[in-house]
Order: structure tokens, then sequence, then C-alpha cells
């Protein structure tokens, strides 16, 4: 990845340009290379066994932003498919005290398990303690840069594995050595995590182009507009913008809406965890060529995963690494390898290899 991010930050093959400096310039050799290379994920390789009904409580971070919502119920319906009884999709509202809150509720229920997206143990940690004094494991989607440990079960991509193809990704797509590129990163602990990634990555790939960073605000979640991309785009007018990289799908809709107002196509747009609707307008070349790509992540494996680990904790069994989950650059030319209709990508066979080796039918 760092070979073909070099490459992309050190050539400029011609591409398609119309537009001001961010619509050209893409390495097309290097894109070509980094979009044909195939990502596995790690499948345990050992069976185990489901052992009859649990009571599971699941609690998202929020249910708010756009997109959220859709994934927690489709990571509910696959824990529903394990057989337990599932309480949740629960809303922690983006709030630590509801989160801790809602946790605590699970632990005075007696639930078998606890699963968390985005939630972090040490944002709640009174909650989490509750939960390890009752015996109760806790898994966490999405809780980078935490670790696993003390009864609670990390899986997620780190920063890195999200973060080493996408930087690959948005190099090859500027094509030089000396772009303006802009990371924007979020106000949680998991966003600030991945924005130290990519800024390092630039830094380190790309030292001649120039790297800047700004925050996109809780508070503008869901809101039309956004101030701090009403500065961006007054601060680097066209013509002095390569590219920016983008937190997530709601924060990305609000940027490409803005950019599309003000008649801006010149930079490239390049998002991260590859959440719908932007994977799915990438696949189908809508809002090109401002929307260029993105760094997806399965979702539905991570959902699965989190039963095969509650399963093997129950068993007292060894618990599959799941905490560096691969994810795959994706722009319009592969796209339709990795987006189904729903903007998800769902791996081929995923979930009869699961359930063959949990010993359940398809």
């Amino acid at each position: 990845m760092a070979a073909l991010a070099l490459a992309g930050c050190g050539s400029s093959s011609a591409g398609d340009n119309s537009g001001g400096s961010g619509s050209g310039n893409v390495d097309e050799d290097a894109l070509d290379e980094l979009l044909s290379q195939e990502v596995e994920l790690p499948y345990p390789t050992s069976p185990t066994d489901l052992g009859g009904d649990r009571n599971i409580t699941y609690i998202a971070n929020g249910l708010a932003a756009g997109g959220n919502a859709e994934v927690a119920e489709a990571r509910a319906e696959i824990y529903r498919k394990s057989g337990w009884t599932i309480e949740g999709p629960l809303d922690g509202q983006f709030t630590p005290s509801v989160q801790a809150t809602l946790v605590e509720q699970a632990v005075l229920k007696g639930a078998d398990g606890i699963i968390v997206d985005s939630i972090f143990p040490s944002q709640a940690p009174a909650a989490f303690k509750s939960a390890r004094d009752a015996g109760i494991p806790i898994v966490c989607t999405h809780c980078q840069p935490e670790e696993s440990g003390n009864d609670v079960y990390m899986i997620q991509p780190s920063a890195e594995s999200l973060t080493e193809p996408q930087i690959a990704l948005v190099l090859a797509a500027v094509g030089k050595d000396d772009a303006t590129i802009v990371v924007v990163g979020a106000e949680f602990d998991s966003s600030k995590a991945v924005a130290e990634s990519q800024l390092r990555l630039l830094e380190e790939q790309c030292p001649g182009c120039e790297i800047a960073d700004i925050t996109f605000p809780t508070s503008d979640l869901g809101q039309p507009t956004s101030p701090a991309f009403t500065n961006l785009l007054r601060e680097y007018p066209p013509g002095q913008l390569d590219a920016v990289i983008t937190p997530f799908a709601p924060a990305t809709t609000v940027l490409l809406n803005l950019a599309e107002q003000a008649g801006r196509d010149d930079f490239k747009v390049v998002n991260t965890f590859g959440d719908a609707p932007i994977s799915t307008q990438i696949r189908d070349g809508e809002r090109a060529p401002l929307l260029f790509g993105d760094s997806i992540i399965s979702q539905l494996f991570i959902g699965y995963a989190v039963i095969d680990t509650l399963a093997r904790v129950f068993n007292g069994e060894e618990v599959p690494d799941y905490s560096n989950l691969p994810a795959a650059p994706i722009a319009q030319q592969n796209a339709a390898d990795y987006v189904n209709d729903d903007g998800l990508w769902v791996p081929e066979d995923m979930e009869s290899k699961f359930f063959e080796l949990w010993g359940l039918n398809n």
C-alpha cells in the first residue's frame, strides 16, 4: 500500500482535466493496481456452539445520524439469527451519560452479554465496571483506539487498517506530489484516532503536500449545512484544493451539497467507512467527479464476528482477533464488487461460512 501511495504521490498521469486542480491528474496505473488487490477477511477456523438462548442487550452510540439506524438494524437482524433474545438497538443519543445508563440497565436486567457500537470503556468506566463485576462480557465495535481487555472485546478495523488503503487511494486520485489535502475529523474518539492516522500517513507518504485538518462538530449532524465546510470552501477557492477526506456519510453529504451549490467540482472527496448512501453513489457514478472514493468495511461481517465472539466467550474458548479488520479502497471502477443495493459490502458466502462453524442451517 505504501509503495502504491508513493507512486500516486510522485506522478501525474493524464486524467479527466475538466474543472480545477483536483479534477484531473489521476495516476491511473497506481489506481488500477490498488483497486485490483483482493481483500481477505479473517474468518474463524474452528467451530463453536451458540449454546441455546441468551439475553443480549445491543446499544448504539446514536441512531440519528444518516445511515446509523440502518446499519444498526442490519446488525440486529444478524444477532437475531443466532436464536438469542436481542434487546435493541437502543439509542445512546451520542451522549456518554445516556450510554452509561443503558449499560447499567442491562446489568440490572441480568443480560448475558452486551454489544455496544462506538461506546468507549474510558467514557463510561463505572458502567463497564458494573458489567465486569457481574461477569457480563461486552463486545465493542468501532471503539478504536481502545483495545480489548477486562472482558471487553473489540471488533473493528484499526485506525491503520482503515486508513492505509484510503491514503493510497487519495494519493493516486490527486496524482501529484504537491497536492493540497484537507482531513476532516469528528469529535468522537474513534474518528480522532482515524484522523490522526490519516494525517500521519499523508505527511509520511507525500512530504511535499500541503496537509490541513478541520473538525466536523457533532452539533452539525443532521443539519443541512456546516460552518466548518462553508469556511473550508471559502478558504480554498477553486484551483487551490485537491482532495478532502471526510469521516462518514452524514458529513460527506453536507460537504457535497455545499460544494455542488457553489458550482465546485475542482477537488475530490474521499469518504471513510463506506457507509450508504455514499457507497452507492460512488458505485453508480453519482456526484462525480467531486465524489471520488471511499474506504469501505463490511459492517455485516462485524455483525457475525460479534456473535462468534460472544459464543466463544460463553464457551470458554479462545476468541479470534477481530480488532484489525481490513478495509477495501473503492472508486467507481471497482465499487460494484463491494457495494450491494443497500450500500453494504456483503462478502460472498459470509453467512454460510459462519453458520457452518456454528452448526446452523443456512
